[in-house]
């Protein structure tokens, strides 16, 4: 009976090792959020090891790992076509390849910055490890940063592929880098040779430009030579937020003969150029349509009237140009077919927003936007507008605009007094208040900016954004300009060198290469009441 006892608390043991082996670990719970990423503590062997004969490479981390992210974590460079397996003991992971390396070869082992914990923390920053299998370890170095063009942050997550002689595009890159959160990337272990590199939005990962999927930019200089254990940094390139994909139009509603709901696949912006076209089955232009508002709850969702009605039963076709995802992108789906509807219009006719919210200028145009064309009378009858301590019912600079009201300053508002504006809500049967500030031309302060080692047969524009993303200024110069009447506000500004006459940045072209335009962006540039802000910049 007691050795049958004994056999069975022996297998019990048995069994529980076998469950603790193969759990994947968790991390206790309680205190603070654990919002950092993991970190590798040591490996072994240690980077820059040479003669190394081994197979196995071991990484200490900090804390528990999510396994599922490690595989598309490691990268192998150069590719060796060596298959490898990964195992686990707690925090430990060893990477253990089948067969030795070549001779004389330098060996990378790269971890990316998708490699997370158990709470889904990425790295901060790539790892890497190198070996030589021979008596010198290859000792070139190309560095760089990315930043994102709206605001000059760092573009973490990106992707840069690197190219040695000869060159061959549609094949593998010899070797790849991935920024970090501040948008630096780096190349370390390299041959002396003759180098190319590109930015590469690489969605699948396989270290390959697919140039029928995925968008490539190049850098300033089209190669890189590298001499013997040399260095060399890239400069700055600027990169759009990293959606990629075109918006599409999904779907066309009618709320009525005229009311339009155009739903598309993210989150839209209307051009100041945008264009709606109503075709009717036979391919001729039958009316044209203006866009009315984007919902704030519904970002992806824009309303437009149509200027004749679109009969019940009648087949008609949509064509639409002029908007873009917030990464710029324009439509890719840019035409839809619908059937006209008799439905009525059910619209509830309200104030949707206003202008006005970082103030106005002194002859700028108070707007208000309502939910439809704008027909009702009340709405023109009942507007108030209070100069100082006097309320004027009879403001002669009142007139509608399709869907908004327009309160215009009789020449310009006055300077020293406060406005405030009683706008008619007909959902509410009521005045709406609105008080934005009137800046007064005292106020204003100046931008002057400098731009250093120019021809002065260069042109460069110059677009400033005020704190809500409107834009202030989009205008061209040479060497210097003076942005004046600005408002006591901080601004992004931002700056590119025209070189080909098309009044916007170009981001450069692999094939064939053409260089990136010469960009700059400041965000939070103060204007000071009084005062002008001196911003000067080298182009190298």
């Amino acid at each position: 009976m007691k050795t049958r006892q004994k056999l069975l608390f022996f297998l019990f043991g048995l069994i529980i090792a076998g469950i603790a082996a193969c759990a994947t670990p968790i991390a206790p719970t309680g205190g603070p959020a654990d919002k950092d990423g993991p970190k590798v503590e040591f490996t072994s062997p240690e980077t820059g090891t040479t003669n190394f004969t081994g197979r196995t490479f071991v990484f200490q981390f900090d804390e528990f790992i999510g396994r599922s992210s490690v595989r598309g974590a490691i990268t192998v460079e150069p590719d060796l076509g060596i298959e490898y397996d990964v195992s686990w003991r707690r925090k430990t992971m060893t990477i253990e390849f089948e067969e030795r390396f070549p001779d004389s070869t330098t060996v990378i082992i790269k971890l990316g910055t998708d490699l997370s914990d158990t709470r889904n923390n990425k790295m901060e920053r790539p790892v890497t490890l190198a070996i030589s299998t021979g008596n010198e370890i290859d000792e070139g170095k190309i560095m760089g940063r990315i930043r994102i063009a709206d605001d000059g942050t760092g573009a973490g997550d990106r992707r840069v592929l690197l190219y040695r002689q000869p060159f061959d595009l549609s094949n593998k890159a010899s070797y790849e880098a991935q920024t970090d959160t501040g948008g630096v990337f780096r190349f370390s272990y390299l041959a002396d040779g003759r180098y190319k590199a590109l930015l590469v939005d690489d969605r699948n990962r396989n270290k390959t430009w697919d140039r029928g999927s995925e968008s490539a930019y190049p850098f300033f200089d089209e190669f890189i030579t590298l001499e013997e254990e040399g260095s060399d940094t890239l400069d700055v390139i600027y990169a759009t937020q990293v959606d990629s994909v075109a918006p599409s139009l999904q779907g066309v509603g009618l709320f009525s003969t005229n009311r339009m709901r155009l739903r598309f696949s993210e989150n839209i912006r209307i051009e100041e150029d945008a264009e709606l076209i109503v075709q009717d089955s036979a391919g001729e232009n039958y009316t044209s349509a203006y866009p009315l508002y984007i919902p704030e709850k519904e970002p992806f969702v824009a309303f437009a009237q149509s200027e004749r009605p679109l009969l019940e039963n009648a087949e008609y076709t949509l064509r639409l140009s002029g908007f873009t995802d917030g990464a710029g992108n324009p439509l890719e789906t840019e035409e839809m077919s619908f059937t006209g509807t008799a439905q009525e219009d059910t619209t509830s006719q309200r104030i949707i927003t206003a202008n006005g919210t970082n103030g106005l200028l002194q002859d700028e145009v108070f707007k208000v936007t309502y939910a439809a064309p704008i027909t009702e009378p009340e709405i023109t009858d009942s507007m108030v507008v209070i100069e100082g301590q006097v309320d004027f019912d009879d403001w002669p600079e009142v007139q509608t605009n399709r869907n908004e009201l327009w309160v215009a300053p009789q020449g310009e508002w006055i300077e020293g007094v406060d406005y405030q504006f009683l706008v008619w809500n007909p959902k509410t049967l009521r005045r709406k208040l609105f008080e934005p500030e009137v800046w007064d031309s005292t106020e204003y302060g100046d931008i002057e900016i400098n731009l250093q080692n120019v021809d002065s047969t260069d042109i460069h524009y110059v677009q400033l954004l005020s704190p809500g993303g409107e834009e202030r200024v989009f205008t061209s110069f040479g060497q210097s300009t003076v942005l004046t009447g600005l408002p006591p506000l901080s601004y992004t500004l931002i700056l590119f060198k025209d070189e080909n006459g098309n009044e916007r940045w170009d981001r450069g072209t692999v094939i064939p290469f053409n260089t990136p335009e010469h960009y700059y962006v400041q965000r939070n540039l103060k204007v000071q009441e009084g005062f002008t802000s001196e911003v000067n910049i080298t182009f190298d």
